[in-house]
């Protein structure tokens, strides 16, 4: 297994990651395009970083993370939106490899705090996370699902 930067032609790997994840969480899932623009995007914006996990049969794993600064935390913070690893690949290193990564490239950048979320009946990956060293908070996490030119009143 390798882990690397991550490039527009992982496009359609990260896609099936995503629809995975999708599948797990209880999310749509995200169309092919929509992926790939934002995949472009994410690797042209200097904070941002995405890493694939590959062997010798393709993409078997991606993550996505920010690094910023955060003003509530008074320091840098890298946010983990998305964690992927393919069902076949699961339990074999590959998250743990891509989440050690993540956390050398926050080092590097003065991080002083790493955040991610997942959805509670997700058991597995909770676990995963507290094997890194992570820790669940009391933090309730809110999205807003409307038309956002047109918010509730």
């Amino acid at each position: 297994m390798n882990v690397r930067g991550a490039s527009a032609e992982d496009a359609e790997g990260v896609h099936a990651l995503a629809c995975e994840l999708a599948n797990v969480t209880g999310d749509a899932h995200p169309a092919l395009e929509s992926v790939r623009a934002r995949l472009v995007e994410l690797l042209d914006a200097p904070a941002a970083g995405v890493l694939v996990a590959e062997n010798g049969e393709g993409v078997v794993g991606a993550v996505s993370f920010w690094v910023k600064p955060d003003l509530g935390h008074g320091d840098i913070v890298t946010e983990v939106p998305m964690l992927a690893v393919s069902e076949e690949s699961r339990r074999a290193g590959v998250g743990q490899a891509l989440m050690v990564e993540v956390r050398q490239r926050a080092a590097e950048k003065g991080a002083a705090l790493i955040e991610l979320v997942t959805v509670p009946s997700n058991v597995a990956a909770r676990d995963f996370y507290r094997s890194l060293g992570f820790v669940e908070t009391d933090h309730i996490v809110l999205e807003f699902v409307g038309e956002m030119d047109d918010p509730p009143e």
